[in-house]
């Protein structure tokens, strides 16, 4: 069988076992905006800036505490009740440690932010990483039959029972407790409602202990290093700017942060199962620069707009007191735009067993960004955080691409050819974005004026991919994929002779 042939069936049953994860948190990401357009009519950039001052060390704790479990489980041939018993007992001690780590450094934190708001905001936000580590680990047997539409389910009742909450909240109270009960809520949902679709009694015990030890040894030291990463400029910020401008930081992260968390933090489970699928063929190769090139074609057009046109965006979602975000906004976006190749790392060299590359990948960029975020934040305040973080993204594809050529073969030349597509169809839809721009009246008609857009600037890149994809020869991979795909879709609705 020829090579293209070999690869498309897997690449076709990932995109669709994808469509299902990505679209249900395309979903939820939905009702993430709804939540985050009224939360910001009623509560202000200080009252963000407070949360996000919470959330920081709960992230950061919750990162470093991260176990692999989904990970260790969907690597086995065959998962038996001890291992998932093994797995919750896992993820218990793990929210246990996180609550009481929590409320033992809540006092510290508020001292040293000089907020005494801070201590009951932070016992009450350690709640959410307890109950997402006690979700029914018997979810996992779908996502090894690459089924992920139970998973879906799960987030959207998740993401609408606490949406209700916290915009009841906001609109009764205008406090920001609604941002935290809605933060709370989520996991603790998901958590109920995941022993309803995946039952199971959970029974304590640590006998398959050996199934998931060699993944949690590299992957604690990856986590420590990746959270302080991930928050050094939340823990440096409020403390050299004043909480509003934090609150506006925080704001703009989380609007850049929902590409990500709409398109490539659902694609991991389908990605893992894909390569498992891979390396059993011996096709790992080809699957990474398959999944990688489809990453990078979907969110090069998302992070571009939104860098592009950061102002329009912050208007229709949070509102004109929030303008002053919109530059932060297009830094960020870039920042993450920059880290896109780096995605598809991850989920490989936990089902290669390669851990210890997501260590060496986290050191680089500690060593990067820590004195860049420092010096940057010190000097320069929100506009040197954002620096740091382009740098750090930038050091993070350089070395998941330096990495990837040892752990699995794939050359720097081939990584690079799949971002030549993108990168040309994107510089006439730049054009159109700029055009439009220059002529539509934004100002009279913000949001007809965004929408139309938005609209032409994607059908721009979406004529330009095709015909670059048909150029070259129509070769297999995620455009080969998309069209077969989006066929069968368009023949549901013809009409039958």
């Amino acid at each position: 069988m020829s090579e293209p042939n070999a690869v498309t069936p897997l690449t076709e049953r990932t995109m669709q076992a994808g469509f299902w994860t990505v679209g249900a948190r395309l979903a939820s990401r939905i009702i993430d905006f709804v939540t985050l357009l009224v939360l910001a009519r009623f509560l202000g950039p200080a009252d963000f800036g407070l949360v996000a001052t919470a959330m920081t060390f709960v992230f950061i704790v919750e990162a470093v505490l991260e176990l692999p479990l989904s990970s260790a489980l969907v690597r086995l041939p065959e998962i038996t009740p001890r291992a998932y018993n093994t797995a919750f007992t896992l993820g218990l001690l793990r929210g246990l440690l996180v609550a009481c780590l929590m409320a033992a450094l809540a006092w510290p934190i508020a001292s040293l932010y000089g907020d005494d708001r801070l201590i009951l905001l932070i016992c009450t936000l350690a709640l959410a990483p307890a109950a997402r580590g006690l979700i029914s680990p018997r979810m996992i047997m779908y996502e090894k039959a690459m089924d992920f539409r139970r998973n879906g389910i799960l987030e959207l009742i998740g993401k609408t029972v606490a949406a209700t909450v916290a915009i009841t909240i906001a609109v009764a109270t205008s406090s920001y407790w609604a941002i935290t009960i809605g933060t709370v809520m989520t996991p603790a949902v998901m958590m109920i409602a995941s022993y309803v679709l995946a039952p199971m009694r959970p029974r304590l015990t640590l006998a398959d202990w050996s199934v998931f030890s060699d993944l949690i040894g590299w992957n604690f030291v990856s986590q420590s290093i990746t959270a302080v990463n991930w928050q050094i400029d939340r823990i440096l910020l409020p403390r050299f700017v004043d909480v509003a401008s934090f609150g506006r930081f925080s704001a703009a992260n989380d609007l850049s942060a929902l590409p990500y968390q709409a398109i490539a933090a659902p694609a991991a489970a389908p990605l893992m199962a894909a390569f498992a699928s891979a390396r059993d063929n011996g096709r790992i190769r080809e699957a990474y620069l398959s999944s990688s090139a489809g990453l990078i074609l979907l969110l090069m057009p998302i992070f571009v707009f939104m860098a592009m046109l950061s102002g329009p965006v912050i208007l229709v979602l949070l509102g004109p007191r929030w303008i002053e975000a919109s530059p932060v906004l297009a830094g960020l976006a870039f920042a993450s735009l920059l880290s896109v190749p780096a995605i598809p790392m991850s989920p490989l060299v936990m089902v290669l067993g390669q851990s210890r590359s997501l260590a060496v990948r986290s050191g680089i960029e500690f060593v990067v960004r820590v004195p860049l975020c420092i010096v940057g934040v010190a000097f320069f305040g929100v506009q040197g955080a954002v620096i740091a973080r382009s740098g750090a993204s930038l050091a993070v594809s350089a070395s998941s691409m330096a990495l990837m050529r040892s752990v699995a073969g794939v050359s720097l030349t081939d990584q690079l050819k799949i971002v030549i597509r993108p990168i040309l169809a994107i510089i006439p839809s730049v054009i159109v974005l700029l055009l439009c721009e220059t002529y539509l009246e934004f100002e009279a008609n913000l949001i007809v004026s965004f929408f139309a857009t938005g609209l032409l600037f994607c059908l721009t890149y979406a004529i330009c991919i095709y015909a670059l994809w048909t150029k070259a020869g129509r070769p297999a991979g995620v455009e080969g994929s998309a069209v077969r795909i989006t066929a069968k879709l368009l023949s549901r609705f013809r009409p039958r002779a």
